[in-house]
């Protein structure tokens, strides 16, 4: 079979007409690590183990002698202008502390506060304070911090978030297609060391993508579609695939190669391995749920066998 290595372009379909707003992560602080960034307002403020909301430690607030004093947080180079944020943070009371509010409050440069969230908390659990915040831009600086009503109150902190709306399309159909009928990769490229890719037309089929050049069962091809996922989404993946000619049969499976934040990387299986033959195309198909915000989600086709050639055609992703 005679093959032309391929080049790369994009081809796409996007049914995509309106957007709406998803929360991301902006900051979150457990201390499981310190106390920093936070700083001490007129208290006292340190880590502990005697109390945790999550994990094994939380912040201790002590030491106050006035309403205003507690834990603060600046926060002037997380905030954009004209975002809207959501704070949220767990509070509980030391013992022996009856009741009290606790609110959360930004000041924004002298004299100017805005109270963002308030809520009553106790000795007896953990209590969680939610609200939102968007900064004008006029302020010289933002300092997030949490107070109590009572003006010796001791409490505990933890599990605080900031999350701010992006902007998302919402999506709907089929998201992105690829026949390899331009006779191009269409940005499927060789996963794995010395693999090669073909564009092929295998028994007067449609075109499709010869896989070649494998030496271990995880290698293979792959595609790389991050713009299009978003966390915590659902879709589903299809492709037809087939042995090259002569080849034994074999099982050949489909899944996405997750490249956290921090590096980390994790397969998620869509589709399990399914026996393949040279004669016939089958076809791989699953729903994949994105749990990450990382930005290197690779589609992935392999075979069992390490080196197992074969083809791959009518790639789709489509959200429900």
């Amino acid at each position: 079979m005679k093959g032309i290595f391929v080049t790369i372009s994009l081809v796409c379909a996007v049914f995509a007409v309106s957007v709406f707003a998803q929360d991301e992560i902006i900051f979150q602080s457990d201390f499981e690590k310190g106390t920093q960034p936070w700083e001490k307002r007129g208290a006292s403020i340190g880590t502990t183990k005697k109390e945790a909301a999550g994990g094994k430690k939380s912040l201790r607030v002590s030491g106050r002698r006035d309403t205003w004093q507690g834990a603060q947080l600046n926060v002037t180079k997380l905030l954009q202008k004209g975002k809207q944020y959501k704070f949220t943070v767990s509070v509980k009371l030391a013992k022996k502390q009856s009741p009290d509010e606790i609110k959360m409050t930004m000041e924004r440069g002298n004299n100017n506060y805005s109270q963002i969230a308030a809520a009553n908390a106790n000795a007896d659990g953990w209590t969680t304070i939610s609200g939102s915040f968007s900064p004008t831009g006029s302020d010289p600086y933002l300092l997030l911090y949490l107070e109590a009503a009572g003006a010796r109150t001791s409490y505990f902190l933890d599990d605080f978030k900031i999350e701010g709306a992006s902007l998302i399309p919402k999506q709907e159909g089929l998201l992105h297609k690829s026949d390899f009928e331009d006779f191009t990769a269409q940005d499927w490229i060789p996963f794995g060391n010395g693999v090669q890719m073909f564009s092929s037309k295998p028994l007067g089929s449609s075109r499709g993508i010869r896989i070649a050049g494998r030496s271990k069962s995880t290698d293979g091809i792959a595609l790389d579609l991050s713009p299009k996922f978003y966390k915590d989404r659902t879709y589903k993946l299809s492709i037809s695939v087939r042995l090259t000619k002569g080849q034994k049969p074999d099982s050949l499976r489909l899944g996405v190669q997750q490249t956290a934040p921090d590096g980390k990387k994790t397969y998620v299986e869509v589709a399990p391995y399914k026996e393949a033959t040279d004669a016939d195309w089958i076809t791989l198909e699953g729903d994949y749920s994105v749990t990450t915000l990382g930005n290197n989600l690779l589609i992935v086709v392999q075979a069992k066998g390490a080196t197992t050639s074969f083809l791959i055609d009518n790639f789709e992703l489509s959200a429900p």
